[in-house]
């Protein structure tokens, strides 16, 4: 057991602390998040102009205006300035002090019409504003809480029938989240099996695992491997976590768009249950494949195999989305290649069945077991080819 831990620490040690991890493994996704969420931002700074807007009130309607709430986040406030004269408002449209401004005619409060001038595109929020400054001075005789409610709209909330579960516009992330963390664990997966698949096919190349076998045993030294693959992949979903849970806790109460993020218990359970086996059982395979093949080029093209189903449920997003309860959605909750990223989706749509938990849970570990036992097998037959292919028929052939 000590020389399977040591076999684990060196596997560890020799892709963690080094250059290549901290800029490919750890960095990547970070720089990849922040440049989206950079561009979220440039597109809403692009799509928002703060300048003021003014209105003309022939209706008696403005004559002693209220506020209207304040936007919420991403929009900005934008100043509503009254003129008295349509002259008035024209020079400062055309000064470049006002962006637009609206005319209100005098029979305003009986048709509804009125008239906007602009010289360039009036961006949506800030129509939007002034409609809502409207829609607060039409309701000034209301209860103020209900006038708020009506000028924030109707939020629509889907429900499932024993209440259990529920969706709406606040907490879209439910939804997005479970997606977000199996595209997270499956770039962790290849990029560390990647790491795992190389490394095998080096040892076989320079015959250092020939040496290595002098002192471990084969199936010793592939399950180490493997352990210590997986470690570095949990390390990396670890860090992309901490990088993802501190601006979201630091920025929580200043971003109401943050206060509805959570991750529910069931998808903690599926990434326990269902996506930690699945990573073991890829490693696992990633490390039969370099045991294989001769030549890291060529064990790169077999990773196909593996990567093309994993992908499979995410090219079938709209069926699953219309039907996540439907026998090709459990099929493919069942089948190990395509369960991990289907689970996760379809965690996000509807409620899964305790059954249909455990039984992918079970499937996948009996995976994870039989993928480790596959390399194990490969890694002892193919261990003293020096140059030569192992044939995937000679593996499963009894001896």
């Amino acid at each position: 057991m000590t020389k399977l831990w040591h076999v684990v620490w060196h596997e560890y040690r020799r892709h963690v602390f080094t250059r290549r991890f901290v800029l490919a493994g750890l960095m990547s996704v970070p720089l990849i998040i922040l440049v989206i969420v950079g561009l979220i931002f440039l597109i809403f700074a692009l799509d928002t102009n703060t300048t003021p807007l003014g209105y003309v009130d022939y209706s008696g309607l403005l004559a002693n205006p209220v506020s209207a709430p304040a936007p919420e986040w991403p929009d900005r406030s934008v100043q509503i300035l009254r003129f008295e004269t349509e002259a008035a408002a024209r020079s400062a449209l055309d000064a470049g002090r006002i962006q637009a401004y609206f005319i209100l005619p005098a029979d305003y409060l009986s048709n509804g019409r009125l008239s906007v001038v602009h010289l360039g595109a009036l961006k949506d929020p800030a129509r939007t504003q002034f409609y809502n400054f409207l829609t607060a001075n039409l309701l000034r005789n209301t209860d103020p809480l209900i006038a708020i409610r009506l000028v924030k709209g109707t939020e629509l909330v889907v429900q499932s029938p024993d209440g259990s579960r529920s969706i709406s516009s606040k907490n879209w992330f439910d939804v997005v989240i479970p997606m977000v963390a199996g595209i997270a664990f499956v770039i962790a997966m290849f990029s560390t099996g990647g790491y795992l698949m190389q490394a095998v096919v080096e040892e076989k190349e320079n015959r250092t695992m020939e040496v290595i076998i002098t002192s471990v045993s084969p199936n010793q030294f592939m399950a180490g491997k493997i352990i210590g693959d997986t470690a570095i992949g949990l390390t990396q979903i670890f860090l992309w976590m901490v990088f993802i849970v501190i601006p979201i806790l630091a920025f929580r109460n200043s971003m109401s768009i943050l206060r509805g993020i959570h991750i529910a218990p069931q998808t903690l359970l599926l990434l326990v249950c269902v996506m930690f086996p699945a990573f073991i059982m890829v490693s696992a395979l990633m490390a039969a494949i370099g045991a294989t093949v001769s030549e890291a080029r060529e064990g790169q093209q077999m990773v196909a195999m593996i990567s093309l189903p994993i992908w499979i449920p995410y090219m079938l997003t709209g069926l699953l989305m219309s039907n996540p309860n439907s026998p090709l959605a459990l099929g493919l909750s069942l089948f190990p290649l395509t369960a991990p990223l289907t689970m996760l989706m379809r965690d996000g749509l509807t409620i899964l069945p305790v059954w249909q938990i455990a039984l992918t849970a079970s499937i996948q570990v009996i995976s994870a077991v039989g993928a480790i036992w596959l390399a194990g097998r490969a890694f002892r037959l193919g261990m003293l080819r020096y140059g030569k292919r192992l044939k995937w028929r000679e593996v499963f052939a009894r001896n």
